[in-house]
C-alpha cells in the first residue's frame, strides 16, 4: 500500500495575496471567495506571495482583523513560514501539526511556489489508527503517574491545594470540584 503524503490530501484552492495588498482588499476577497464556494471551505490564514507564486510570508485572520484597513500585507505579514512539502507523508505532517499547533499548513514545492494548503481536519481524516499511535508517542509528553503515590489536587473555586492518593472529588472547604495539578488547563 503506497503511503499518503499532502499530495494526497492537499487543498490547492488557498487564499493568497501580494504583499502590496491591503487588509481591507484582503478581507473583501476572502469574504468574496468564501460566499461563492460551492463547498463549505474554512480559511485561517493569507498566505503572501511575490509575483512567481514564491511563498513569502503569512498572515492569520486574526491578525487582518486586527489591522487598519489600508495597512499593506508587508507591513503585518510574519515571514518565517513553517511549510511542507507535497511528497511529505502524513505522519511526518501530523508531528509538525502537533509541534505547530497549527489549523492549517502551506504546501510548497522546490522553489517555494505555494500549491495549496492542508488542514488540521484534512490530516486527522488521513491517518490511519497505526500511525495515530506512532504520532501520538512521538509527540505528546506523558506524565509518569503511580495510582499509589500521593498527589496534589487543586480547587477550581478556591484554590485550595489537597494531598491525596485518590481523587477527593470535591474540595473539603467549599465543596467545589478538584483536578489534579499536573493535569493542563487550556
Amino acid at each position: 500500500m503506497a503511503r499518503t503524503t499532502a499530495a494526497d490530501i492537499i487543498e490547492e484552492d488557498v487564499t493568497a495575496f501580494e504583499a502590496s495588498q491591503t487588509v481591507d482588499e484582503a478581507i473583501d476577497a476572502i469574504r468574496t471567495s468564501t460566499a461563492n464556494d460551492d463547498a463549505e471551505r474554512t480559511v485561517y490564514y493569507a498566505y503572501v506571495v511575490d509575483e512567481d507564486g514564491a511563498l513569502e510570508g503569512v498572515v492569520s485572520l486574526r491578525e487582518l482583523l486586527n489591522a487598519p484597513g489600508q495597512t499593506p500585507l508587508s507591513t503585518i505579514e510574519t515571514e518565517s513560514v513553517v511549510t511542507v512539502g507535497a511528497d511529505d507523508p502524513v505522519d511526518q505532517l501530523a508531528t509538525t501539526f502537533a509541534r505547530h499547533r497549527f489549523m492549517a499548513l502551506p504546501v510548497v514545492d522546490e522553489g517555494q511556489v505555494l500549491r495549496g494548503v492542508v488542514t488540521a481536519g484534512d490530516l486527522i481524516e488521513a491517518l490511519d489508527e497505526e500511525t495515530s499511535k506512532e504520532v501520538l508517542a512521538a509527540t505528546i509528553r506523558d506524565v509518569a503517574y503511580d495510582p499509589a503515590e500521593e498527589s496534589t489536587y487543586e480547587c477550581f473555586n478556591c484554590g485550595t491545594l489537597i494531598h491525596a492518593t485518590d481523587n477527593p472529588g470535591t474540595c473539603p472547604n467549599c465543596g467545589g470540584d478538584v483536578r489534579h495539578r499536573q493535569t493542563s488547563i487550556e
